[in-house]
């Protein structure tokens, strides 16, 4: 019998998943030099491949096999990002890009390793907290230049919203299995994306009725007037 955890975990790691995905868009943009490098999030990247380790270190330990196979799939995306970001980084240079690349990828294993050999769950899952934490903020910082700029086009809606069903199963997962370092960083998670949903929805109608006046023709407003 599939436990209710398992049900959780299956759809988030399905939307996880996609949303690993979603640094595509810059990374096409970067190859094909229609922007420069500054456009990707090499930093999330990272705090997302830290938050991953963490994690698929507590899932192995916990012998959670669904959320284990979350976390290696998604090193493993994460892993092909930042290698394109070595190789732009170095100036497309193969020879420093595999050299970064086999050291970035020794050192993950030799992390995993020692935590799970370490095996201290509890103290584990609060550092793959924190690591979450960093991850979620983001959007939270982005939000503000959201406000400043006036500009709905920031937030990257779809990716939003899936992020939205990708906190709820992982927020449920953490209730399922009782386990406070899981529920804490996705009711964050969840708390921004539907900040940045609202504010998405507020800025495009604000933007599509400022479009509507300055198309309005001069007569159409006397018209408008005079009745």
């Amino acid at each position: 019998m599939t436990d209710i955890s398992d049900i959780f975990s299956i759809i988030g790691t399905i939307t996880s998943f996609i949303l690993s995905f979603s640094p595509i868009i810059p990374f096409r943009k970067v190859l094909k030099k229609e922007d420069k490098i500054d456009i990707l999030p090499e930093g999330l990247l990272f705090s997302l491949l830290l938050t991953r380790l963490a994690w698929g270190s507590v899932w192995i330990i916990n012998h959670r096999k669904i959320a284990t196979f979350n976390s290696i799939s998604g090193i493993i995306i994460c892993n092909i990002f930042i290698i394109l970001y070595f190789y732009l980084y170095f100036n497309r240079t193969y020879k420093k890009t595999i050299i970064s690349s086999i050291g970035l990828i020794l050192l993950e294993v030799f992390i995993m390793y020692l935590a799970v050999l370490w095996a201290n769950l509890v103290f584990i899952s609060y550092i793959a907290m924190i690591f979450n934490l960093f991850v979620f903020i983001s959007p939270g910082q982005k939000i503000l230049r959201v406000i400043k700029e006036k500009n709905y086009k920031l937030i990257p809606i779809y990716s939003t919203i899936i992020n939205i069903v990708y906190s709820i199963a992982w927020l449920l997962y953490g209730i399922s299995i009782k386990m406070v370092s899981q529920i804490i960083p996705n009711v964050l998670g969840l708390f921004f994306s539907i900040i940045n949903t609202g504010a998405w929805i507020y800025y495009y109608k604000r933007r599509k009725k400022i479009k509507n006046l300055n198309n309005t023709k001069p007569n159409d407003v006397e018209l408008v007037e005079t009745t």
